[in-house]
């Protein structure tokens, strides 16, 4: 169920108490006055008195884009972060941007796949289900997914295509003050391809093993001869088998766009998009027979363990909205961002209970489950820029809303024990049971206040407040007539600083809140206040000057508190004792090393523990939560000695998990290799990439004893595009 929150009114400022974060500050000036070169500009300061270096103007008095494409691995701008276009090397927390070309290059068919060279960041850890599925620093994120700066909905199964995207923005830590709702681990935002300024055309099509088929049109141009109207059309076509037995899937989706200047200072984009999926879901195996001994031996990767034609799901989405732009002054501005999103998903699929004691009999149960959708989200801001004195600010103000509705139907038929080394699938299905107790209806609006000032002083002191208050309102009403209402208040805030040297490095400090609503009552009878989270970060980040090559550093500090765990003296209810802590070490390296080597380079290393609990996890681990990753891509050009030729190689490592909440087992560690050559010539772009190159069989993650998830097995696809 979706679940949001956010404000009708901020009546006054509320205090916030951030923790001493600053307390850093003298060590960061220190490190300030450390350098040769620094000391020697400070005395050149001293003696014709400070002043603030010059501010650019855009021609059209726009911020520069931070939606655009850009070439190569490294992006210098993003939005996510503080709904502004403000370069990377000045954002004081952790934010991750994966391009089209890096897309491209690594032939990525899933927003999984797009995730995977992003540091704290592990995606598909269940597999392949048709969701879309990650952990950011250790939380399971895959609720919290935003399209161009607003909510999706995450009770709907669908798997976002890359393609759509021309990038994609992963926020990492808690984002409540400019998203609202959102739970601690941060959040991934798409960012749609939209018309561009120069006329362009691209086909393609591609095929591979396990009838892996894709064929793909991007088109973009003006309609008049001023360029002031503009459009774009992206569609695609996919389909495929898959190792996993009588499972298959295909996808189709066609969006639209136009973009109107409808003066120097206004611009509106319109924007739509309509999606079909039809898959199978793969739904994982027992832990006994994959990563845990089993008497019977190793259970096949490519069993199947529901029903052959009964396990399947046909998903539709329709999104139709605008982002709208104009520009007051050189120093005011306004934008409204709106989109209707309106959903169906209709299908089933199975899902263990248990493993029986022989190890062979597994048994399922068969979840009919069918949703009718709609959302309409709107996002309103006011960006002034102004100085006081020697201080420079970009001050954002905004209000978004939310107003979310969902029909739920859910059926279940306890199946027959499948033989998981001996099959039977001739069971044919019986009438399935309504469960009432969820099924129903969701109604959700939600409103949030926000303001945050990005302050600028001295020669590169970076210093970012914010604070937010949200309202929402949610209301459950199930067909077996339990109604509950949820409306709780939360107030959260931010603040950041850094300092940018003029050698490209930028150490900085962070403290950020995040909240999630928590539905049910205690005991008592009383409401549950909501689950709040906080982070403290610190870091270094570095860019060259031509702002083709990026890293950044960054520990951090993530607490999680007012988990519900169960009530000692009720087991029937729960009480809000429940704390978890995840600690954790991110390096991020990408971008043109030389002229010929392009490089993503990342290492993560996660400490999280359940810190309080009454269910006995207290002190243990996480599920899906590895304590080390890496990932290295390195792509080269050949063109001196073969031209139009370039090769790339990959390298992926994640390792050992817990595999239960109890950690009574682990899930083992895994390395995956990778490779793709690339031709250009002309108009043409060939391209042949494999993934998994030694065919590896793994276990990506487990949830349970109960279900452990397949890892993909070699897929290689060869590609053409033709670009005019």
């Amino acid at each position: 169920m979706f679940r949001s929150l956010s404000v009708t009114s901020l009546p006054c400022l509320i205090p916030i108490t951030f923790r001493s974060v600053f307390l850093i500050t003298p060590l960061l000036m220190i490190g300030v006055l450390s350098q040769a070169d620094e000391q020697a500009s400070v005395a050149a300061r001293a003696a014709v008195g400070v002043t603030l270096a010059p501010v650019e103007v855009q021609a059209d008095h726009r911020e520069p884009d931070a939606t655009a494409p850009f070439d190569g691995y490294h992006a210098a701008r993003a939005g996510s972060a503080t709904k502004t276009a403000t370069p990377l090397l000045q954002t004081s927390q952790s934010i991750t941007v994966v391009g089209s070309e890096q897309i491209r290059d690594q032939d990525a068919r899933t927003l999984a796949e797009s995730l995977r060279s992003v540091a704290g960041v592990e995606a598909g850890q269940r597999g392949r289900r048709g969701l879309d599925d990650f952990t950011v620093r250790g939380f399971v994120q895959s609720a919290y997914l935003f399209r161009d700066g607003m909510r999706m909905d995450n009770d709907m199964w669908i798997q976002n295509d890359p393609f759509a995207f021309e990038r994609i923005e992963v926020l990492k830590g808690p984002a409540s003050i400019l998203y609202g709702q959102i739970a601690p681990g941060g959040l991934v935002n798409l960012v749609t391809k939209r018309p561009t300024d120069e006329p362009m055309a691209e086909l393609g099509v591609s095929v591979g093993n396990y009838q892996q088929r894709q064929y793909t049109a991007d088109v973009s141009n003006a309609l008049n001869e001023e360029g002031t109207v503009r459009y774009r059309m992206v569609g695609l076509y996919s389909s495929s088998d898959d190792k996993v037995d009588f499972v298959d899937r295909d996808r189709v989706y066609f969006a639209p766009s136009l973009t109107w200047d409808l003066t120097d200072d206004t611009r509106l984009t319109l924007l739509a998009s309509y999606q079909k999926s039809n898959f199978v879901p793969v739904r994982g195996l027992p832990a006994r027979g994959t990563v845990l001994p089993n008497p019977n031996g190793k259970i096949d990767f490519g069993r199947f363990v529901g029903v052959p034609g009964e396990d399947t799901y046909t998903t539709r989405q329709s999104l139709l909205g605008y982002l709208f732009e104009h520009q007051f002054s050189e120093t005011l501005s306004f934008r409204q961002n709106l989109r209707y999103n309106r959903y169906f998903l209709d299908g089933a699929f199975s899902g263990p209970t248990s493993l029986d004691s022989n190890g062979r009999d597994y048994n399922r149960r068969l979840n009919y489950r069918d949703v009718d959708g709609r959302m309409l989200t709107m996002d309103n801001q006011f960006l002034l820029s102004f100085s006081t004195g020697p201080v420079y600010h970009d001050l954002l103000l905004g209000v978004d809303y939310l107003d979310f509705t969902s029909h739920r139907i859910d059926h279940r038929l306890t199946l027959p024990a499948l033989d998981l080394y001996d099959p039977d699938y001739g069971y044919v299905p019986g009438a399935a049971t309504r469960n009432d107790a969820n099924s129903g209806k969701d109604e959700l609006t939600q409103t949030g206040v926000y303001i945050q000032d990005q302050i600028k002083f001295g020669d590169g002191w970076n210093l970012s407040l914010g604070l937010r208050r949200d309202r929402s309102d949610l209301l459950e009403t199930r067909l077996n007539g339990d109604r509950t209402r949820t409306d709780p208040e939360a107030t959260t805030g931010r603040a950041g600083l850094l300092y940018l040297f003029a050698n490209g490095l930028a150490p900085y400090i962070s403290y950020s809140e995040s909240f999630v609503p928590v539905t049910g009552d205690a005991a008592d009878g009383s409401a549950f206040e909501p689950e709040t989270g906080e982070q403290q970060e610190l870091g270094i980040k570095y860019e060259s000057a031509d702002q083709r090559l990026g890293a950044t550093l960054a520990v951090y500090d993530l607490k999680r508190r007012n988990v519900t765990t169960p009530d000692p003296n009720d087991s029937a209810y729960s009480i809000q004792v429940g704390e978890q802590r995840h600690r954790g070490v991110e390096l991020e390296v990408s971008g043109q090393i030389t002229e010929k080597l392009e490089l993503i380079g990342t290492y993560t290393y996660m400490d999280v523990e359940v810190t309080r609990s009454n269910s006995g996890t207290e002190g243990k681990r996480p599920v899906l939560a590895p304590e080390q990753m890496a990932n290295l891509w390195a792509k080269y050009d050949l063109g001196s000695w073969v031209p139009g030729v370039s090769v790339a190689a990959g390298v992926r490592y994640v390792g050992e998990q817990a595999g239960d909440q109890m950690n009574t087992f682990d899930v083992p560690d895994f390395t995956l290799f990778d490779a793709a050559v690339y031709y250009d010539a002309g108009h043409w772009r060939l391209a042949l990439n494999g993934k998994n190159l030694s065919n590896k069989k793994y276990i990506v993650g487990c949830a349970s004893e109960t279900q452990c998830f397949q890892g993909d097995p070699r897929l290689v696809n060869l590609s053409a595009n033709y670009r005019f």
